[in-house]
């Protein structure tokens, strides 16, 4: 019903709450960014708005939830144009084989909730944080250790994700990375 482009500039607007942040991670000009989503906005019938300084969908998402589910069906298939939310310090970086497949932004929304939210509504397929994952949060989520104490870090996936072969080797190389240096994450 969109094109990529259409729904990843819709999607990037809600993820990383910055239309520049947007336009820095798809290789396109903020004003190429706002028209793409107002495209995919007006396809689905919905609304995007700015309310109390974030940026937020309203109406019916039904039909976009659907649209999501199956341009994340591709970027698992296809192995490329993964997501994932992480503040990766300078030092550390993502390692070498997965920069192709994965892409990886940091929202300037620093709330556990919002990316949990992002991970259910499949805007993103992955959030790495140092944050012991919060007790009562979504079942549709699932926690993976990526290192060893002291300096645990989680890979936060959907539950029904959490198997896909993309995921089993992003953790793989987290942990592999993890045992040669340490992963660091920027602080909010």
């Amino acid at each position: 019903m969109v094109t990529v482009d259409q729904l990843c500039c819709l999607d990037g607007l809600i993820w990383l709450q910055s239309g520049n942040a947007v336009g820095a991670l798809t290789l396109q000009h903020q004003t190429t960014v706002s028209r793409n989503q107002r495209k995919c906005a007006k396809t689905f019938g919905v609304d995007v708005l700015k309310r109390d300084g974030l940026w937020q969908i309203e109406g019916d998402c039904q039909l976009l939830q659907l649209e999501r589910g199956v341009h994340q069906a591709a970027r698992l298939k296809l192995g490329q144009g993964l997501r994932m939310e992480a503040a990766f310090s300078p030092e550390t970086a993502l390692p070498q084989d997965l920069a192709g497949v994965w892409t990886v932004g940091s929202s300037r929304i620093r709330k556990p909730d919002h990316f949990e939210t992002l991970l259910e509504q499949r805007v993103i397929e992955a959030w790495l944080t140092p944050s012991v994952p919060l007790p009562g949060g979504s079942d549709s989520i699932v926690s993976i250790p990526v290192t060893n104490a002291p300096e645990t870090m989680h890979l936060m996936v959907r539950r029904d994700l959490h198997q896909q072969p993309a995921i089993a080797e992003l953790v793989a190389s987290l942990f592999a990375q993890h045992q040669q240096q340490p992963i660091r994450l920027q602080s909010p």
